[in-house]
């Protein structure tokens, strides 16, 4: 038997600190990619961003980054 990596998930932080992605969100994978640079590659052409919140890094969908 062979064991192939499935790749990364990169879920959705929620608008804020202390709440979830309300449609618990995911970049959804594109064939071929399989790292995490990959699918954050792919997340951002969809609207997905990336900020710094309380020192470390999050990743926002297209719902939750415009979030009040």
């Amino acid at each position: 038997m062979t064991a192939h990596s499935l790749g990364v998930e990169i879920a959705c932080d929620g608008p804020d600190e202390t709440s979830d992605c309300p449609g618990s969100a995911a970049v959804d994978r594109r064939f071929g990619s399989l790292t995490a640079v990959q699918v954050r590659a792919d997340g951002r052409a969809d609207g997905w961003t990336r900020h710094r919140r309380d020192g470390r890094y999050v990743d926002l969908c297209p719902n939750c980054k415009t979030a009040p």
